[in-house]
């Protein structure tokens, strides 16, 4: 008989394997902050989409801020992100600017009011920031640097919607492991310093 695979997420397997063990809190980190993203949505008067999408075109550029970027960047669809930014403009929130080189395409612009409720809308991780800024410099390091190599390692995999991380982008030069190289800033970076959402980041492609 052919012996099954045991679950990592069985507690049997959460004994004796350090693998299942880390997945298992990975999972659990990430079902806490869609909680704590839900809670902070819902004192909002918006729901946890429209919080992401807030969040993302308040904090980048009109380059990227158009709804087939933000529904690769969210990994759902063009006509869901429609829907919830239509919903965030009818509220005042966003607006759209008209992309002078193709009228067909547009850019979403936070507005006053929507930048007003940006700044309680970051609240929901304020535990967590706490939690960060008691953790010794040497421990968030090595802490960051394996988070940095799961999220590469599956964008690599075509996982995870649009990366703008710094093994993706055409200015890295590096061996993806100790050695790493910004050929824009003309500087080299220590594993700690690499990026998730580069403000500077080109694609290969």
């Amino acid at each position: 008989m052919v012996k099954r695979k045991t679950s990592n997420f069985s507690p049997e397997q959460q004994l004796v394997s350090l693998d299942a063990r880390l997945l298992l809190a990975l999972q659990r980190l990430s079902d806490m902050l869609k909680s704590m993203q839900w809670e902070q949505a819902r004192a909002l008067g918006i729901t946890p989409l429209q919080l992401q999408i807030l969040l993302f075109v308040g904090h980048h550029t009109t380059s990227i801020t158009k709804v087939a970027y933000i529904a690769t960047e969210l990994q759902l669809s063009r006509p869901t992100i429609s829907d919830a930014t239509a919903t965030l403009i009818a509220k005042g929130l966003l607006e759209m600017e008209e992309d002078r080189r193709d009228r067909r395409s547009y850019s979403l612009l936070i507005t006053d009011t929507g930048r007003d409720l940006l700044k309680q809308a970051v609240n929901y991780t304020t535990d967590l920031d706490l939690l960060l800024q008691k953790k010794p410099e040497g421990e968030k390091s090595q802490l960051y640097q394996s988070l940095y190599t799961i999220i590469a390692g599956l964008s690599e995999n075509e996982k995870g919607g649009m990366q703008r991380t710094c093994f993706s982008c055409e200015f890295y030069d590096g061996n993806k492991k100790r050695q790493h190289t910004c050929g824009l800033l003309k500087k080299e970076l220590p594993s700690s310093e690499l990026q998730i959402d580069c403000m500077y980041h080109s694609s290969l492609s």
